[in-house]
């Protein structure tokens, strides 16, 4: 098959693959090899070969772990189409109206726009987690009306060609504002696709099949390991009940995910491949999301963080799920060598984050802000506006000046500027003004001790890390 040189020609190819299970083996390699193709000689074309091959790796394991559970039945044909129309014919290819959007935006402020924003539109959660990163339970009252987050949608939807949004919170199956939900917000912007976050104890045959009819969203639950784990910290017989969602999902055709937190105390199951093996082979995940414990958010401790040690050997395991076993598994830190680094502060082809008080914040897990929505939009102006406070341009000029590095490529095992390098992000908040998202994160900056715990962390970190990126530069 000649090469996919056009959008419109990956899309035909994809979609035949879809229709055509006896010669899906045939398309497949097809498409295989022009995603590798193209990302060889388009994505960071600066980046040596070795490392541009990890973006592929990781498209490569995106669409074969959902053609593997659409063969297994998990994924309905009425889904799966509805998915290739929003998240790949919307999301990573674009329409021409998407496209101006974006165009627009470059030509006003001279860079390209952000690719996606995570929003907890409620704080409210039915569960109480320990070291919970939000601080959320079911006391919580902090959300977003359903007319402002409708509204934030409609911003960056026309203002920034976006077409994916991240729920998370809270829990976001909880949300209610002006008798709307997260479906009917999926329902109405129905050419874009959404990730939900949710502990899974919610999702029943009703909701499945909600989202199974919108056919844009997909829910990616949260696990601590096997049960003894996850109920221990979610609390005693959410693990069944996720068995239930899990369940309820595949009845549907809905894809689903998970998303896993690793810490001191789970390291060990996540560094074994049973637990890959688990979750994509037997419990019907078409994709993994690995968040490293962060300390923020109640009781936070740097002693439930993963080791230096543990991180470098937990990078090694996904790559490996991620290379060999074609699984898709993505680290919020461990995949920046998929991403070409850091993704926050409003980067181009990035993210940032927006809270259920509406605080603008440069990522999920760095809990200050500067702006706030309803402020901003009170005062005539947009969420651009919001990308070009001084505390996100700070961010993008250390990600720039990072990646720069004098000309060798950064060290993408050590990408974030608070988890990684917290010196230069305390310097950066400190000198924007940026305000704490709660007394936590306060707590946290003014912390002679935490600050020298994660200064102790990053360089230890950086003597582990640095042979192991230089081996990746080496390999062929």
């Amino acid at each position: 098959m000649k090469s996919l040189n056009s959008n419109s020609a990956i899309l035909r190819v994809i979609n035949l693959t879809l229709k055509n299970k006896l010669s899906r083996n045939i398309l497949l390699s097809s498409l295989d090899r022009n995603v590798r193709d193209r990302v060889l000689r388009d994505i960071s074309p600066q980046s040596p070969k070795n490392v541009r091959m990890y973006h592929y790796y990781g498209l490569r394991a995106m669409y074969m772990s959902f053609f593997k559970n659409y063969d297994k039945g998990y994924i309905s044909p009425e889904v799966a189409g509805k998915v290739i129309r929003t998240l790949v014919e919307e999301v990573f290819l674009g329409k021409k109206e998407q496209k101006e959007s974006k165009e627009n935006f470059k030509n006003k402020y001279g860079q390209d726009s952000t690719t996606f924003i995570t929003i907890s539109p409620t704080k409210k959660c039915n569960l109480n987690c320990t070291g919970c990163y939000a601080s959320s339970n079911a006391t919580c009252t902090a959300s977003l009306d359903w007319t402002l987050l409708d509204k934030i949608i409609e911003d960056l939807y026309n203002n920034m060609g976006m077409r994916f949004f991240v729920i998370s919170g809270g829990e976001p199956l909880l949300y209610k504002s002006e008798n709307k939900t997260i479906l009917d917000l999926a329902h109405k912007w129905n050419d874009c696709f959404f990730l939900v976050y949710t502990n899974g104890t919610l999702i029943n045959d009703d909701i499945a099949s909600q989202m199974a009819s919108a056919g844009n969203i997909t829910p990616a639950i949260s696990v601590e390991g096997f049960e003894t784990e996850t109920d221990k910290r979610r609390g005693e017989g959410v693990f069944r009940k996720i068995i239930n969602a899990k369940n309820s999902l595949i009845k549907n055709g809905v894809p689903f995910g998970l998303s896993v937190t690793a810490t001191k105390e789970n390291i060990g199951l996540m560094l074994d491949d049973s637990f890959y093996e688990y979750y994509f082979d037997n419990f019907g995940a078409t994709y993994m999301w690995v968040f490293q414990y962060m300390p923020i958010g109640r009781e936070f401790s740097t002693d439930l963080m993963i080791t230096p040690v543990q991180r470098v050997e937990l990078f090694k395991q996904e790559m490996k799920i991620l290379i060999d076993k074609k699984h898709f598994i993505a680290d919020f830190w461990n995949s920046a060598i998929l991403s070409n680094g850091c993704i926050s502060c409003g980067k181009p082809h990035g993210y940032f984050y927006i809270n259920w008080d509406g605080n603008i914040m440069p990522c999920v897990f760095v809990p200050h802000y500067l702006d706030n929505v309803k402020s901003l939009y009170s005062s005539g102006k947009k969420l651009s506006d919001a990308l070009f406070s001084p505390l996100f341009v700070k961010g993008r000029e250390w990600q720039s000046d990072y990646l720069g590095n004098n000309g060798k490529p950064a060290n993408l095992l050590t990408p974030c500027f608070y988890r990684d390098h917290y010196k230069n992000f305390a310097e950066i908040a400190k000198s924007t003004g940026a305000k704490p998202e709660n007394q936590a994160a306060e707590d946290a900056l003014q912390s002679t001790e935490y600050y020298e715990a994660m200064l102790s962390f990053d360089d230890q970190l950086k003597k582990i890390a640095s042979p192991v990126w230089d081996e990746i530069l080496k390999t062929n």
